[in-house]
């Protein structure tokens, strides 16, 4: 048996430099995090900034004529079919406190109808609560948002809202995009005095679905109305709305409508 070999200390220059191990882990995540950033902003630039958040974009065919003149007329309730009666009765609801009624004033949109679908709704400014937030939307009615922009089809965006149910925006949800693409939409808007209400006339070109946040929509450009619903029974789930580009501007025949909106159950 050999004897025992006495170990060889290393010298300070043959030992292993540990105190140089963190900062080359350091440098070597901030390289692979570097690398992933650039596989991620690669990505948003194929897709879109929208896409990552799961929202469906359908447009029209480019070939479209953009005038509006091929879409079909909107449609208005006839009340002496029974059928159709039948149709535009809703069941009744807890009336809202006439009080609660913000007052409408020249430029106003006061009625929203949609071809195709069967939406004839009066439109009203948002309620608020004592606190000046925003209240819950009401039914039988549809609302505005005066902050985002006029009926006039170049001031801003026209933001119409209502709820998913079948006698308000419901119709939205029973067409598909596609279906949707070339509707026209009509705004009728209250004019100065004692006027006739004026039409803005608008062509569905867009449709987007599962909107979660106001980013989804930033990119619409001024000069287009936005009809926003939510695609489930809870105020909190996903959004859909339906885009539309501003057609032309005429007088409307229909009278001011009454709106009379009601509690939701």
């Amino acid at each position: 048996m050999l004897p025992p070999t006495k170990p060889k200390s290393r010298t300070p220059r043959e030992r292993m430099p540990f105190r140089h191990i963190g900062s080359t882990i350091l440098l070597a995540t901030s390289f692979i995090l570097a690398a992933g950033a650039l596989v991620t902003w690669g990505i948003d630039q194929q897709i879109g900034p929208w896409a990552p958040d799961g929202v469906v974009v359908v447009t029209e065919e480019p070939s479209v004529d953009p005038s509006g003149d091929g879409g079909s007329p909107s449609p208005e309730a006839d009340p002496s079919d029974p059928s159709e009666r039948s149709r535009t009765t809703p069941p009744p609801l807890p009336p809202v406190d006439p009080s609660l009624l913000v007052p409408s004033v020249a430029g106003d949109p006061v009625r929203v109808l949609v071809s195709g679908v069967w939406i004839n709704l009066p439109v009203v400014r948002p309620p608020l609560e004592g606190d000046g937030s925003p209240r819950f939307p009401w039914c039988r009615v549809a609302e505005w948002m005066p902050s985002k922009g006029k009926a006039d089809g170049k001031t801003g965006i026209l933001f119409i809202y209502a709820h998913g149910r079948y006698w308000e925006f419901g119709g939205l949800l029973d067409k598909t995009p596609k279906q949707m693409i070339g509707q026209i939409i009509e705004v009728d808007v209250l004019p100065k005095g004692t006027g006739q209400l004026m039409r803005v006339r608008y062509r569905v070109t867009e449709v987007r679905q599962h909107i979660s946040t106001w980013a989804d929509i930033a990119d619409v450009p001024n000069g287009r109305v936005i009809l926003q619903t939510s695609e489930t029974d809870r105020s909190d789930g996903p959004k859909m709305v339906v885009i539309g580009k501003y057609v032309d501007t005429t007088t409307s025949t229909r009278p001011i409508p009454v709106a009379k909106p009601q509690i939701c159950e």
